[in-house]
C-alpha cells in the first residue's frame, strides 16, 4: 500500500468504523432502560460474531493473523471490563439473568 493509499485509509476508517459501532449500539439496545431478554442477546452476540469471522476473513495476511491473535489474547479481558464497568454504571440491574431466560 503506498503513502497515499495508507491516508485514504486512516480518514475513511474512522467514521466507517464509528457508524458501525452505533448501528451496533442501537441494535443492542444500549442507553435504553429496559434491559434485553436472553433471547435477543443470543441473536446478538452471533451477528457479530458472524461479522467479525467475515470481517477478518476478508483481510490479507499477515494482519489477519496479527489482529486474531490479539484478539484471542485480550478479548476475555476486554469483556470483564467492561462487564464491571455495566455493573458500576448500571447498579440496580441483574447481568446474571436476564429478563426472559428460564
Amino acid at each position: 500500500m503506498s503513502s497515499e493509499d495508507t491516508a485514504r485509509f486512516l480518514r475513511e476508517f474512522g467514521p466507517r468504523r464509528d457508524a458501525m459501532l452505533r448501528r451496533l449500539h442501537k441494535a443492542a439496545g444500549v442507553g435504553k432502560p429496559k434491559p434485553m431478554n436472553l433471547a435477543d442477546l443470543e441473536v446478538l452476540a452471533a451477528a457479530t460474531a458472524e461479522l467479525l469471522t467475515n470481517t477478518l476473513a476478508n483481510m490479507p495476511e499477515p494482519r489477519r493473523g496479527e489482529v486474531v491473535r490479539g484478539l484471542s489474547e485480550t478479548l476475555a479481558a476486554d469483556v470483564a471490563r467492561k462487564r464491571e464497568w455495566l455493573e458500576q454504571r448500571i447498579p440496580n440491574r441483574r447481568f446474571d439473568a436476564p429478563k426472559g431466560s428460564a
